[in-house]
């Protein structure tokens, strides 16, 4: 398998700083898809990907029922047709959805593939093909319309492929290597109007903003250094700015995005906790969640109208162990955070005013080498 490598990925425990950690296999699995009930109506489907090598048996994805009564059923093992690390790969977006939720794309880090399913009656997927991901040790996706971009973190490149009916297929000529310096980078992102593709780089404090060409090949290359310290995870609020946190600040920052690709601070507010990493923003209402890795805590901000950030709680819940991916559900009526070691999807209610609830486990007994975390809606 060219480009194979154990990937011992930097998942953040003390201080911001993110250190390599290799997390043994569990030998739980989730339940077939026979154990599902089609009865139970569920508002959702949650996956993830199991991570494991090859010689654990390949990658799959694990996908759970989340049904009216607020629990998580299992729906089905997946198989990626790749493989994964046998560690989590502590970026953000390993796992995506797109289309409405109709499409799923998943990285496969240990054999540099990625793969496509299409998700069918509730949520149950089937496998359409594994492609090449341009690069090696693949991390984070992201889909905008058919067009697919996937960070490869083991050669600092990014890669393009086109998603259609039948599959996936790499797009001739698409392979563009980061920013010169450009050190563990964490996640890759279109801007919500597919103009530009975002990567950010921890080690290095920058932030990398491609052009999107109309044939899907990148144009001009920016690139910014972070006003925080030590980028990772990002999402945008729902005009656009990049809303991204800084695990080294434990802070959370909003940029705007200039039509050439330049980004322009407009401020980054700490949360008083450690090693802020993943960060999802609910466009609709601008509540923002930071997950907390050395912490095991959720940040809830307010974003403005002008992209300002406010701190609303230091503390809006605590995880009860490590996080390594956060998500939103039910038209953000529902936030889900992934824990590993442990092996555990928890579980919260958002209320109107964007607050958690009580946060509880709604899956146990995953590989501790679960990454990434996406959640479909039936609303």
């Amino acid at each position: 398998m060219g480009g194979l490598r154990t990937r011992l990925r930097a998942v953040p425990l003390v201080g911001g700083a993110c250190l390599a950690t290799l997390l043994a296999l569990a030998n739980a699995a989730p339940a077939s898809a026979a154990t599902v009930d089609d009865r139970d109506h569920g508002s959702g489907t949650v996956y993830t990907i199991g991570n494991a090598t090859a010689a654990q048996g390949g990658n799959t994805v694990l996908a759970f029922r989340d049904t009216r009564s607020g629990s998580l059923r299992p729906l089905g093992t997946y198989p990626t047709g790749g493989d994964g690390t046998g560690a989590p790969l502590g970026s953000q977006g390993a796992v995506v959805l797109t289309g409405g939720g109709s499409r799923l794309v998943t990285v496969n880090a240990g054999s540099s593939t990625v793969s496509a399913f299409q998700a069918g009656s509730g949520g149950r997927l089937s496998h359409l093909s594994t492609a090449a991901s341009g690069g090696t040790d693949p991390i984070s996706v992201s889909v905008h319309g058919g067009l697919v971009y996937v960070l490869n973190a083991g050669d600092n490149t990014v890669s393009g492929l086109r998603l259609g009916e039948d599959g996936i297929e790499a797009v001739e000529g698409s392979t563009r290597s980061l920013s010169t310096g450009a050190q563990s980078p964490e996640q890759v992102s279109f801007t919500p109007d597919g103009r530009h593709l975002i990567v950010t780089e921890k080690a290095s404090n920058t932030i990398d903003v491609f052009q999107v060409r109309g044939d899907g090949l990148l144009g001009v290359r920016q690139t910014t250094n972070s006003l925080g310290q030590g980028p990772y995870g990002f999402d945008f609020d729902r005009s656009g700015r990049a809303i991204v946190s800084d695990a080294a600040d434990s802070a959370l920052t909003s940029y705007n995005v200039g039509a050439r690709g330049r980004l322009h601070a407009i401020g980054e507010v700490p949360d008083g906790q450690k090693a802020a990493c993943w960060t999802v923003v609910d466009q609709r209402t601008g509540h923002a969640y930071v997950a907390n890795a050395a912490t095991g805590t959720i940040s809830f901000y307010q974003v403005g109208d002008s992209g300002q950030l406010s701190l609303q709680a230091a503390v809006g819940a605590s995880s009860g162990g490590h996080p390594v991916d956060e998500a939103l559900g039910s038209q953000g009526h529902e936030f889900f955070v992934l824990l590993s070691p442990g092996g555990k999807v928890m579980k919260s209610a958002v209320s109107s005013t964007g607050d958690l609830g009580s946060i509880s486990a709604v899956v146990t007994g995953l590989p501790d080498s679960a990454t990434g975390l996406a959640v479909s809606s039936d609303e």
